[in-house]
């Protein structure tokens, strides 16, 4: 008997790589013409547009109309309202004749939904067209040229793994290694597999087993894993998604011969102060863990979090007394919210 993944490869089903833009025109097009420039294994970028600006939008098509000769055009909302319900038009795009080797989808939102509502739009296309499996790409990345073909291979040569990550790499220098994935910790935390080593010190075994993925590139078969959850408008949506995983046994792995470079644009960085950037990880993380974790479990990890919460924010500048306001303001939070909606979010990463 075939297995899902044999049977996949049969149909030469075309895979949807999902790439959220939120004004990053720059780096989307560094992104597409690096997966146009890859070797063929039937990956079809979508590019989600979150409510850029309409200078940025226009940029950004008419590069596109640059790299790809077919170019399906769509509003959020009509596919949001789709729902899943499969449609001949979207499945056109990921057809074994095409390949979608020079097939390009241009969704636009109309506006920021945040990193998981955004990518779940794509999510929803890649469910109409009838693809089983899909992958999220960062827009601040560059994919090596035989990523594709690598991962195509890991998936026939690796049936049992319902998610998938490529190692990434620093963009620049592109041989040191940013992670292969990780494992998480029983009380939160996670830890990054050979992160900031030399690429050099990958072993030559073919993988790396799993249990915590970042979304920066994740392939995965989103029936069975579920699309991202929309608790967060940004931040935290891959640690409650391996999270998910580990709790349902489902296997995760980093295929070492798929190669991803990162940017590491650190939107949050860029547009947070230290004191918000913590206080919004730590309040997503709590969250988290108190979703899935035992009551007793939880408190445990919730003390723990509190002890090292004045030692990383005094070791980050932040006087004592700012401190432990930050703890206050973490614990109200979570007395009275399940998520950080996109005005709790704003709100958060501006405290002072």
């Amino acid at each position: 008997m075939k297995s899902a993944i044999s049977e996949v490869e049969a149909a030469g089903a075309v895979i949807p790589v999902v790439i959220l833009n939120w004004n990053g025109a720059e780096d989307t097009i560094e992104c597409l013409k690096s997966i146009r420039k890859s070797a063929a294994a039937g990956f079809v970028p979508v590019v989600v547009d979150n409510g850029s600006k309409a200078e940025s939008i226009e940029r950004l098509k008419e590069e596109c109309r640059q790299i790809f000769s077919r170019i399906l055009y769509l509003k959020g909302n009509e596919v949001a309202e789709r729902n899943g319900a499969a449609r001949e038009e979207y499945r056109e795009y990921l057809s074994p004749e095409h390949r979608g080797e020079e097939a390009l989808v241009f969704i636009e939102n109309g506006e920021n939904l945040g990193f998981a509502k955004g990518n779940n739009v794509g999510i929803r296309f890649a469910e109409s067209a009838g693809a089983e499996w899909v992958m999220l790409l960062n827009n601040d990345t560059v994919v090596a040229p035989e990523t594709f073909q690598e991962l195509r291979r890991f998936l026939r040569e690796h049936p049992s793994f319902t998610a998938i990550t490529p190692q990434i790499r620093n963009y620049s220098p592109n041989t040191r290694i940013q992670n292969c994935g990780g494992d998480l910790t029983y009380f939160g935390s996670r830890k990054y597999k050979f992160a900031n080593q030399d690429a050099s010190a990958l072993p030559e075994s073919d993988f790396s087993a799993i249990t915590f993925v970042t979304g920066c590139a994740l392939l995965f078969k989103y029936k069975v894993a579920g699309a991202l959850t929309e608790d967060f408008f940004f931040g935290e949506e891959d640690y409650e998604f391996s999270l998910r995983m580990k709790e349902r046994g489902l296997e995760m792995a980093c295929a070492h011969g798929a190669v991803v470079y990162h940017k590491a644009g650190a939107t949050i960085g860029r547009n947070s102060t230290r004191l918000g950037a913590i206080v919004l990880q730590y309040v997503s993380r709590l969250i988290n863990t108190r979703n899935h974790y035992s009551k007793m479990r939880w408190q445990a990890t919730r003390i723990l979090a509190y002890a090292y919460l004045p030692v990383l924010l005094v070791r980050s500048g932040i006087d004592l007394r700012r401190a432990v306001g930050a703890i206050r303001r973490v614990e109200a939070y979570l007395k009275q919210n399940r998520g950080v909606d996109h005005a709790e979010f704003r709100e958060m990463i501006s405290l002072q």
